[in-house]
């Protein structure tokens, strides 16, 4: 409904300012999301995706939660890389797959994700297969046998993924 300002004009411009608000503050929030979940290497993603069939945001979300997309990122167990692989885990899963470990982006985000698959189907589920990729997959199975607790590292490993991959998922 117009309103009457002070000097007795009527006035239609508070919907269109409430509404100028709400819009600048969505591109503050998303610019903001942007420069935090970074969306480099959308080809490599979509394309480890497509041949290990796994969900693009979940490749996005591991790989921020393991190197914050710098490919020189190497941690103090010494896996390294995008998504943080250790030579063994690397050379394995270069065997199963054929696809050389060449320390590319393509090579490094395919390799991680069929990593990830092969856990998935080892596992059985997507959250004991990101505890494996963490912390191993004979750890995840001795948990789960002996009824015991995964480290605490582990388990905000894997809420660190849930969310980098929910953001993904709603702000892009």
């Amino acid at each position: 409904m117009a309103e009457k300002n002070k000097a007795g004009v009527i006035s239609k411009n508070k919907p269109s300012v409430i509404l100028l608000t709400v819009v600048v503050a969505i591109a503050v929030l998303y610019f903001i999301a942007s420069a935090y979940f970074p969306q480099t290497y959308g080809a490599e993603i979509a394309d480890a995706s497509r041949r290990t069939g796994l969900d693009e945001n979940l490749i996005r979300a591991v790989i921020w939660t393991e190197s914050k997309f710098d490919e020189a990122a190497v941690s103090a167990a010494g896996a390294s890389g995008l998504m943080q692989m250790t030579d063994e885990t690397r050379e394995f899963i270069s065997l199963r797959t054929g696809v050389e470990a060449d320390g590319s982006a393509e090579s490094e985000i395919f390799l991680g994700s069929a990593y990830l698959q092969y856990l998935i189907s080892r596992c059985g589920n997507e959250k004991d297969a990101l505890m494996s990729y963490n912390a191993g997959y004979g750890n995840v199975m001795r948990w789960k046998e002996e009824g015991g607790e995964p480290y605490p590292e582990t388990r905000e490993y894997v809420k660190r993924v849930e969310f980098a991959r929910r953001m993904y998922e709603y702000v892009f």
